[in-house]
């Protein structure tokens, strides 16, 4: 084999295994109460090449130490780095981060991802991202979400309906997000919906949060990312199933939604890591042919 067309090979071996976008290594922080090594833990080690690390814990309290320290790698975590992105899980009830406890996560510079509208809403001083405080109830079966167009390019789906939320019960049949008709995201664009409730919303850096106020920021110092994975009644509510309120197509959009608001870089789909890998020999053929 001519040196040319080895390295081709190793290109597309390195790009079918994910390895070709591979970047530097990052930490997450995860504040959840679900087990360390839970569902949300495994769905990010398997679906993003550069985690090495998630600090996994009740971080509520932005002030408190524990929150500190896993954000700052000091105490149990000195000499490790600091953390990179913070996500916000399900299992803990939403009065964990209520009298602005979280709203210090609004003035990070680095990425902060919220995967639930009720520790984002303003009701009960909690972190501003929407003026919402209720909850709505929209129905959901087959194409019930409809992705905007802002959402087409950061979900990687067509502007239009499409399945994302599954139902995981005959007698799940709601979606559990904001109010009906909320729009109040301030600088946020909203990326898809359920029916009229919010599925998705994504703020760029400088933009304001819907619902700003003397305790949380009038602009965000980075990007965040409010993807809600819950359904109503929600499983358990422990964080162990809120994934399995997405459909397939839903957790590839929600992989994509990272990717584009965070540092964490995505595994190539496997469709996409194969297109790669025939381009990789149509290459090779035609330097043979040469």
């Amino acid at each position: 084999m001519r040196s040319l067309e080895k390295n081709i090979f190793v290109a597309a071996l390195s790009l079918f295994a994910g390895g070709a976008t591979t970047s530097s290594a990052l930490v997450v922080m995860l504040s959840d109460l679900a087990p360390v090594g839970s569902p949300l833990e495994a769905f990010l080690n398997a679906n993003f090449t550069n985690v090495t690390q998630i600090r996994h814990a009740n971080y509520a309290l932005f002030s408190g130490a524990a929150a500190q320290d896993a954000l700052n790698g000091t105490g149990a975590f000195a000499g490790m780095g600091a953390a990179d992105v913070v996500i916000i899980g399900r299992s803990l009830g939403s009065a964990d981060y209520d009298n602005f406890d979280a709203a210090g996560y609004n003035g990070l510079s680095i990425p902060v991802v919220n995967l639930t509208s009720y520790t984002a809403r303003q009701d009960g001083n909690r972190m501003g991202w929407h003026a919402s405080g209720a909850t709505g109830g929209t129905s959901v079966a087959g194409a019930e979400t409809t992705v905007t167009a802002a959402g087409a390019g950061i979900l990687g789906l067509a502007a239009g309906p499409h399945d994302l939320v599954s139902e995981v019960s005959l007698t799940d049949s709601t979606f559990n997000g904001l109010a009906a008709g909320t729009t109040a995201f301030g600088g946020g664009s909203i990326l898809a919906t359920v029916g009229l409730d919010t599925l998705s919303v994504y703020w760029p850096t400088g933009s304001a949060p819907g619902n700003p106020t003397a305790a949380t920021v009038a602009t965000f110092a980075g990007p965040r990312l409010l993807f809600n994975l819950d359904n109503d009644p929600n499983v358990g509510n422990n964080g162990l199933n809120d994934l399995n309120n997405l459909t397939a197509e839903g957790r590839q959009a929600l992989i994509r939604a990272i990717d584009f608001a965070t540092p964490l870089t995505s595994i190539p789909e496997p469709s996409a890591a194969l297109l790669g890998l025939g381009g990789l020999a149509y290459l090779a053929r035609r330097r043979r042919s040469a």
